[in-house]
């Protein structure tokens, strides 16, 4: 049993041990005090900023928790639980504890920031900007916060005031490598490649054992086999522990030096290791996507057989969705109609096809009410497009699962064109093997045989679209536009229902932020040289073909 005397001497150690960074020995200390009494609410609270500084998440939460039950009113215990739920990123804890801690607490501008956090996580850029703008005129001097406007202003298709948030990251803290690998992926996108580079290679020298900076060096980078930064990539993979996320990151950036310096053989290496770790921790459930589809295709079959008549589009910008298999040529297509003087390219807007997919997942009394709720979905979305493009007559949509609602978004915006773009499978599927996509999205992408079932789903659901459908899409292969740009572009902006114009030939020259994989790419003149380039790989590929079929 400890006297107060012997607790307040512990106390003191363990929170000088906290102030200097020496966390294991600080929870030492305190977790002696709460042995003898856990009813201290001080303690509970330095408990809890200790453990969530080691990222014990769950006792950090238990130990804030206890704090608030004892001193429930008390702002400190809030703030500090808030920030910890807020470095998570799934933000629904977060947007909890907010909604539990009540309006007492938006007098503190961090709860704005967090407000921002929130929004932004939600692909509501808008609302994201306004909240944090909001802290950061309160006083919050926190370069994290102006990352996250800048993103958010990248978002809204403001690059400059975009940079302008990411250098005053900078000024409050220079060596940040949050801001400098924000600001390097940002200046690649704009087509700034030469400043892109830099700001990665100094987040590198500010974190050099992360691995996620690697990966967006080598997005960046045309390397050479004399390239320094292969062997320190290949140093810092083995010395990240195996289970460490690092590996992923720094295994696709190896790959593509291998492939960069022509030895493909050792690109392959490199991919199984990172996409083995990818797929084993992102595991694809094959089973779910196909009752997706089958679910989705009997909702629509209530609209057929009630023979629901077209909706009237409401008065806006004239949608033209850009879908297919990722990694099959969308951003190029998306790049070329962008480059139309009549047409806005919004990237992967993601807002439609949350619309929709609410309005499926409601249960409908009969054909009419589905229709209704298209309907309201349809004018939302649209209601959006003219708040972000006032003006615009047409605006290019790229979120690439439009495929499978082709048929709902006929009847939400009648007037709306679609274009699926097509590739070569063994490309397609080399590509997304090849790429690293945001970790959980696009799971399939980490196993050959897995790309294969997905992309089989893909091809059942436009032969679908295609037989209900016949004039509701149209179809471009990715090789014909290689073989044939002029020809097959101006059938392109034909499809599109624009003009013709000759900026669409010349769509490397436009500026605009691109906001994918292939940011790099749509800023170069047409190349062949990825048609047929999984026959570099024939055995490697074995795999896919296995699984899709050679025919």
């Amino acid at each position: 049993m400890m006297t107060p005397e012997m607790i307040k001497k512990t106390y003191a150690k363990a929170l000088a041990a906290q102030q200097s960074g020496r966390l294991t020995e600080a929870q030492k200390g305190y977790a002696r005090i709460l042995k003898t009494n856990p009813n201290l609410a001080e303690v509970q609270f330095n408990m809890g900023r200790v453990a969530a500084g080691l990222r014990q998440i769950s006792e950090a939460a238990g130990h804030f928790e206890a704090a608030l039950k004892l001193k429930p009113q008390e702002p400190a215990i809030w703030l500090a639980y808030l920030d910890m739920a807020s470095r998570h990123p799934n933000v629904d804890n977060l947007a909890k504890l907010l909604a539990r801690g009540g309006a007492g607490l938006d007098r503190f501008a961090e709860v704005a920031f967090y407000k921002g956090l929130i929004a932004a996580r939600r692909n509501q850029p808008k609302d994201a900007q306004t909240h944090i703008a909001e802290a950061l005129d309160k006083g919050l001097k926190s370069p994290r916060a102006q990352v996250e406007l800048g993103m958010a202003q990248a978002a809204l298709g403001d690059p400059d005031a975009a940079l302008a948030a990411f250098d005053a990251a900078l000024k409050l803290a220079p060596s940040y490598d949050f801001a400098l690998s924000r600001k390097a992926g940002l200046l690649r996108d704009i087509g700034r490649t030469d400043e892109a580079l830099e700001a990665a290679k100094e987040a590198i020298k500010a974190a050099p054992k992360k691995g996620a900076h690697y990966h967006a060096y080598a997005s960046i980078a045309k390397m050479k086999a004399d390239d320094p930064m292969i062997s320190q990539m290949e140093d810092v993979l083995k010395r990240t522990p195996k289970t460490d996320p690092g590996r992923i990151y720094l295994g696709h950036a190896l790959a593509k030096a291998m492939e960069d310096t022509g030895q493909h053989t050792e690109m392959f290496r490199y991919l199984e290791l990172a996409n083995a770790q990818l797929a084993k921790t992102h595991p694809y459930d094959a089973a779910a996507d196909a009752a997706q589809a089958e679910a989705w295709q009997a909702k629509w079959q209530i609209l057929a057989e009630a023979e629901v008549p077209e909706t009237t589009q409401s008065d806006g910008p004239t949608p033209i969705f850009v879908t297919g298999m990722p990694r099959s040529g969308t951003t190029l297509i998306e790049q070329i109609l962008a480059s139309h003087s009549e047409c806005e390219g919004a990237g992967e807007l993601s807002v439609l096809g949350k619309l929709i997919g609410d309005v499926l997942a409601q249960e409908h009394a009969d054909a009419a009410s589905l229709s209704e709720g298209l309907r309201t979905a349809g004018a939302q979305y649209l209601e959006t497009l003219r708040a972000r493009f006032p003006g615009a007559r047409f605006v290019t949509d790229k979120s690439i699962s439009s495929y499978s609602l082709i048929g709902f978004i006929r009847h939400a915006l009648p007037q709306a064109k679609i274009i699926v773009v097509r590739r070569d499978p063994g490309d397609n599927a080399l590509s997304l093997y090849k790429n690293l996509f945001a970790f959980g999205t696009h799971r399939y992408a980490a196993n050959l045989g897995d790309i294969a079932q997905f992309m089989q789903l893909f091809e059942s659901q436009i032969a679908s679209w295609r037989d209900k459908l016949p004039d509701a899409f149209s179809e471009q292969s990715y090789e014909a536009l290689i073989a044939e740009p002029e020809a097959q572009t101006r059938a392109l902006v034909a499809n599109a229902g624009l003009d013709w114009q000759d900026a669409c030939l010349s769509f490397y020259e436009t500026a605009r932020k691109v906001d994918t994989l292939s940011s790099t790419q749509v800023r170069q003149p047409i190349y062949s040289s990825s048609v047929g380039a999984w026959k570099r790989h024939e055995a490697e590929m074995a795999p896919f073909w296995e699984r899709y079929g050679a025919e």
